[in-house]
């Protein structure tokens, strides 16, 4: 059984994940206008509000007609009127007669095909049919598409372009979705300043904050940045305590065992019940999950930003899916066959190795250089991490492994 350096037993990667996908459940719903809809997860049923097409519909240019009365062709039908798309017909149509029809309007009554107008010619008579007609010919029949009351999309649904242009045909200006999930994110460390801050001997510039702001807008969430919030006591208490307002709450650094890591026992007085505390994975070892004291999910992730960012895309995705309706299940893993080997490492942990995914042509992934969980900026050349079930363990060049991508990189 893996255990950390302090003694205490790190749990499994599926383990770990059972654990955030056994408490999530769906969040609150809201309506909202379909023009605001893009992203947003379907919380209801939506069915159509009328027939589509809502009437009998010409799907050519060219001429209505009776199909019995072109079996003779060529013939000539006499020309009794026009019907332009979005008018009613005028009149019937009756034996040996025709209207003229653009594509999109309805097929005027006693109608029952439409001959498209490549297929006529002018006739003194009106128009000279070509060639024979079979009943409804270029004629998409009332509610063929859809029947008035049969259900467009079900839920749980994310919706896109698509999606939102059939909700549209539908008729459904209004919308049942689920609500946006709020976020706070809270980064701790005396070492840390601000992007733009010059740091003085003993700091760092802080990126975590900037970084999963960014991430939770990829993956559907909606972020509440509280900020740098320095290794006190105190301090982390006010901090927290405003962060528990919110459904998700999300702690960077501070998590390991060193004499300023009091994250996961201030949290813990503030009525925070830990699930776990360190997984069995490299990035992320300190990884820690818990319920808060009004069902709040509560993460406590590394300082170290390849740690936080892999952790986040491993647990914290899956609780914003969750809330927003969708299935809080792990994120969505690629095979891609291996382009440059990877060597083995001396820690025998499942490794997530930042990584640059191709998917045009031979779809292939190489590992990208890295300076370990500690560098930012390897991050800038990767879109997804290759997973090593065994980082002492190589990974032979052409072989298949999987991948976990970066939001979106597959879209």
């Amino acid at each position: 059984m893996p255990v950390t350096t302090h003694g205490e037993r790190l749990i499994a990667l599926d383990e770990a994940r059972r654990f955030v996908a056994e408490n999530v459940r769906p969040g609150p719903t809201e309506r909202i206008d379909l023009s605001n809809a893009l992203g947003r997860v379907l919380a209801e049923p939506v069915a159509a509000s009328y027939d589509y097409p809502p009437f009998d519909k010409a799907m050519m240019d060219g001429y209505a007609v009776r199909a019995v009365d072109t079996r003779a062709a060529p013939c000539n039908l006499d020309v009794i009127g026009e019907v332009p798309a979005g008018t009613a017909p005028g009149r019937a149509i009756g034996p040996g007669q025709a209207i003229r029809i653009n594509t999109g309007a309805p097929l005027p009554p006693g109608a029952d095909a439409v001959v498209p107008v490549e297929e006529t010619a002018p006739s003194t008579a009106g128009v000279r049919i070509l060639s024979d007609c079979k009943l409804g010919r270029s004629v998409a029949p009332r509610g063929s598409v859809r029947a008035a009351g049969q259900v467009v999309l079900e839920p749980p649904l994310r919706l896109r372009s698509a999606q939102i242009s059939a909700l549209a045909a539908a008729g459904a200006a209004e919308i049942a979705v689920y609500r946006v999930c709020k976020v706070a994110i809270i980064v701790t460390g005396d070492e840390l300043v601000r992007p733009g801050e010059r740091p003085r001997a003993g700091q760092i510039v802080e990126s975590n904050d900037s970084t999963l702001v960014a991430l939770t807008r990829e993956c559907g969430g909606d972020p509440v940045s509280l900020g740098i919030t320095r290794d006190d006591s105190a301090a982390l208490q006010a901090t927290f305590s405003r962060a528990l307002e919110f459904p998700i709450v999300v702690a960077v650094g501070g998590m390991s065992k060193g004499t300023l890591d009091i994250v996961p026992s201030t949290l813990e007085r503030l009525g925070v019940r830990w699930l776990f505390q360190g997984v069995d994975v490299r990035p992320g070892k300190p990884t820690a999950y818990g319920i808060g004291p009004g069902g709040q999910h509560v993460f406590g992730l590394p300082g170290n930003p390849m740690s936080c960012l892999v952790c986040y895309l491993l647990f914290v995705r899956m609780a914003i899916d969750g809330l927003r309706g969708m299935a809080a299940n792990p994120p969505s893993i690629l095979r891609l066959r291996l382009d440059v080997g990877v060597k083995p490492a001396r820690d025998p942990r499942p490794a997530f190795l930042p990584a640059s995914a191709n998917l045009a042509g031979d779809p292939c992934v190489r590992a990208v250089k890295w300076h370990g969980s500690g560098d930012p900026f390897s991050v800038g050349a990767a879109n997804a991490f290759i997973f090593q079930p065994r980082g002492d363990a190589a990974l032979d060049s052409g072989a298949m492994v999987d991948v976990l991508p970066m939001p979106g990189m597959i879209g």
